[in-house]
């Protein structure tokens, strides 16, 4: 399977001609937590779709200890997975930490974002609760034990309109703990996200078609981070949710589904017609 350089690991599917959209996990999660049911739907539209692990966690590479990075460390890592799969520019899908590291490209790297969709991010730290940083950080010795620490990280996650999918989160939790045992990284992935410098006064730099997507029952990171990206960001457009949490809620992937194609092809038409 494909990785860069220095070892940022990635995959990719659907037509390899098709508009490509890459897919960013949040804070701990691997790129599996894009689940393959919401690949397809998006490759079916005739979407290129490619996920990565961030740095230190699943099969990307491990930093060693007493390193530390930023978010446009991790942002530059996404930029080399472009570079290295050859697809010039993307639609960047990023949920949590995610739509944290998009921004970064967006801001750094703007000749590679075709367009993003932004699940419940902040252009600050202000939004992010005090638990995030403060939640104890457990290093499971088994797969078991990896499960039910996962399952107690999902309480604060749900959403209340929608149900929670235990079977599903289990089968996810235990995937994730064959692809990668490793938690010495999660710290540094936290500190990167505690040190993230303010962006809201830069947001009016993106200049490509935007989507923001959040819960309104979402406990770890506040709707009015995505209303600040609303207010500031040039082409964006709004989707709350009353009662989704801090999750890409199965219920609503066609809808999202939906959101990103129609996201991705506005960039297209953006960049067949640019303005005289």
């Amino acid at each position: 399977m494909p990785t860069t350089p220095s070892g940022i690991f990635y995959d990719s599917q659907g037509p390899v001609d098709g508009p490509p959209v890459l897919l960013l996990e949040g804070y701990t999660g691997q790129l599996i937590g894009w689940r393959e049911e919401f690949c397809a739907l998006l490759t079916s539209r005739g979407l290129r779709v490619l996920r990565m692990d961030n740095r230190d966690i699943g099969l990307s590479r491990h930093e060693q200890q007493g390193t530390s990075y930023t978010l446009a460390d991790m942002a530059d890592d996404v930029r080399e997975v472009i570079d290295a799969a050859g697809i010039g520019r993307a639609t960047i899908v990023g949920q949590s930490m995610g739509g944290l590291i998009a921004q970064h490209l967006a801001l750094n790297h703007p000749e590679v974002v075709a367009a993003l969709v932004l699940f419940y991010t902040t252009p600050t730290i202000r939004d992010i609760t005090e638990d995030v940083f403060k939640a104890e950080i457990l290093a499971p010795q088994t797969r078991a034990e990896a499960i039910e620490v996962f399952l107690e990280g999902n309480r604060n996650t749900v959403s209340p309109a929608y149900g929670y999918d235990e079977a599903g989160q289990r089968l996810l939790a235990g995937r994730m703990w064959d692809r990668d045992q490793d938690h010495s990284g999660i710290p540094r992935q936290r500190e990167a996200i505690r040190q993230m410098p303010e962006l809201t006064g830069r947001l009016p730099e993106i200049d490509v078609p935007v989507a923001l997507i959040h819960g309104q029952d979402d406990l770890l990171i506040s709707h009015q981070g995505t209303l600040r990206l609303w207010h500031q960001l040039p082409h964006a457009e709004l989707h709350l949710y009353p009662g989704m949490g801090h999750e890409v809620a199965r219920v609503l992937w066609p809808e999202f589904g939906g959101i990103i194609t129609r996201t991705t092809r506005r960039a297209l038409e953006a960049s067949a017609h640019p303005p005289q």
